[in-house]
């Protein structure tokens, strides 16, 4: 007779379909068209720069190059793994890979094919972290807490968005996770394959991204609980030797090329570098801000907890996961305005399984409290989902702005622009403006309207000598205007809005007050206007 499936492993199968859906529903957004040859996201596009820089055939796979010269600042794991995709797909016919960048000009489709194998790759990761997430929370906690910590993990907002992305964001929390199946193994076996499975996970997690470096201190910590810190030291050294090797293997260039490696850390240093000097509570509150929106409220609260019931607990195994989690909020408090949803990623999966270990206790105390946790949950990801999907379902708009600035407005026209274009900015706009031998887009003159830092601040100070026929100002740099509004100006020297477009996360009867720029990059709203002749 088949042997059926357990109602765990259908639960759990019901639970990576979920997931699944939550990652590839309308996963072709934003995706290159006639108005644009990058997505809106501005970090998805630098992995075919740094792809441009190796060259296989003569076994050179250094990304750094004079487009790039600063590639390492980040691990190269995830860049050979998604080389590899490409690669392999060309072999089969489905899609091209061409180092003339006219190619894609020309075919445009083709350009979409090579982001849209990008995201599937990171959807991937993301379903492997779920499943992984259930091992571990199982390992810990039990059959129902696995399946609640991955539930949660499935849709919990910022893992679903990033999911999306090519970024080195969830397929580097897929590698920690992981690392922590046997770091949690090297408390409760200590055999010399778990330090060496650990110490495999941490260097492959840490080739990922650099920020999973501090797992090292982890891997000691699972050590010294073990109880064996001198007895035992050939094991620990083993699982040192894994982390150096891999590594090496998928990363070799931080060593074979240590002073771009060195270049690539300074400009990372550089480009976090600013005015950080805010208090303490102010620190506190964008650390806050950056779990809100990452979890949603509902998880937030379950998390905050979950953190709690292991403060009180103290397991061994529970003490690896604090530890984790204390080290990577001291990061984020330090990192100031840096701190975003992305960039927290790696602490997430650990709430939630510390969160789904309180549920389950709940549960078990009373079924009334474990299930109205979960429908909390569940109600919050419906409310969420559909807030996101009806605001990307729909032509985004800055394709909209730009077909109707291709249609409305001639070419040869100057237009007034308050800062750089930006992923903000309407697709038409910022391709034409950085790449002018971008063909099949109308020639206009763009005009910068500040004398300030023109790449960073907004502003129209040029304005009155400048009078070009057109200003095009996004929500992005009206934020940075006295008042939020560029209208007062406009009309003062002539001009008149003639077309508005908008983008809403809210819900009828259910307003959102944040749009999560930081995770959907998509401005409120695109304002056009004139200049008309005074009367």
């Amino acid at each position: 007779m088949p042997r059926t499936l357990s109602k765990e492993k259908l639960a759990l199968i019901l639970i990576l379909l979920c997931a699944a859906a939550l990652r590839l529903s309308l996963i072709g957004w934003t995706l290159p068209n006639q108005f644009h040859t990058a997505t809106y996201n501005p970090d998805e596009a630098t992995v075919f720069t740094a792809l441009q820089g190796i060259n296989p055939s003569k076994l050179d796979f250094n990304p750094v190059s004079d487009k790039m010269p600063h590639a390492l600042y980040e691990g190269t794991f995830n860049l050979y793994t998604y080389g590899g995709l490409l690669k392999l797909l060309s072999t089969v016919k489905l899609l091209t890979l061409n180092p003339d960048k006219g190619f894609y000009y020309a075919h445009i489709g083709e350009m979409a094919k090579l982001y849209l194998a990008g995201r599937l790759l990171s959807v991937f990761y993301g379903l492997l972290t779920v499943w992984v997430t259930y091992l571990l929370a199982k390992k810990l906690s039990g059959e129902r807490a696995g399946l609640l910590a991955a539930f949660f993990m499935a849709v919990m907002p910022a893992h679903v968005i990033y999911s999306r992305y090519i970024l080195m964001n969830v397929p580097g929390t897929f590698w920690i996770v992981l690392a922590f199946i046997f770091l949690t193994d090297i408390i409760r076996r200590g055999s010399t394959r778990d330090y060496f499975l650990a110490g495999m996970s941490i260097g492959l997690a840490t080739a990922t991204r650099y920020s999973a470096a501090p797992l090292f201190l982890i891997l000691i910590l699972a050590h010294i609980l073990r109880g064996g810190a001198w007895r035992e030291r050939k094991k620990a050294a083993a699982g040192f030797a894994a982390l150096f090797l891999f590594y090496f293997i998928v990363s070799p260039y931080t060593l074979l090329d240590f002073p771009d490696f060195l270049a690539g850390m300074r400009f990372l240093n550089t480009q976090a570098a600013g005015d950080h000097a805010l208090s303490f509570q102010s620190h506190v509150s964008l650390v806050s801000a950056a779990f809100t929106e990452a979890l949603g409220p509902a998880l937030l609260f379950i998390s905050a907890g979950g953190v709690a019931l292991a403060f009180a607990r103290r397991a061994k195994e529970t003490l690896l996961l604090l530890a984790w989690i204390s080290i990577l909020i001291l990061f984020f408090f330090l990192a100031g305005p840096l701190v975003s949803p992305g960039r927290i990623l790696p602490a997430l999966p650990f709430l939630l399984i510390l969160g789904a270990e309180a549920v389950d206790l709940a549960w078990r105390r009373s079924a009334a409290a474990g299930i109205f946790a979960l429908v909390t949950v569940i109600a919050q990801t419906a409310v969420y989902s559909a807030a996101y999907f009806r605001l990307i379902s729909p032509p985004d708009i800055r394709d909209t702005a730009s077909a109707w600035m291709a249609e409305n407005i001639r070419p040869g026209s100057s237009i007034g622009l308050l800062r750089e274009p930006s992923w903000f900015s309407p697709g038409l706009v910022d391709r034409k403006y950085r790449h002018p031998e971008h063909t099949g887009l109308p020639d206009y003159k763009y005009i910068p309207l500040t004398s300030v830092k023109w790449r960073s601040q907004a502003g129209f100070d040029l304005l009155p000598a400048a009078t070009p026929e057109y200003i095009l100002v996004t929500e992005f740099e009206s934020r940075d205007l006295q008042g939020g509004d560029l209208a007062p100006a406009a009309a003062k020297y002539g001009y008149r809005e003639i077309k508005d477009f908008r983008a809403s996360l809210a819900l009828p009867g259910l307003p959102f007050t944040k749009k999560i720029p930081d995770m959907l990059y998509i401005p409120d709203k695109i304002t056009v206007f004139q200049r008309f002749p005074k009367p």
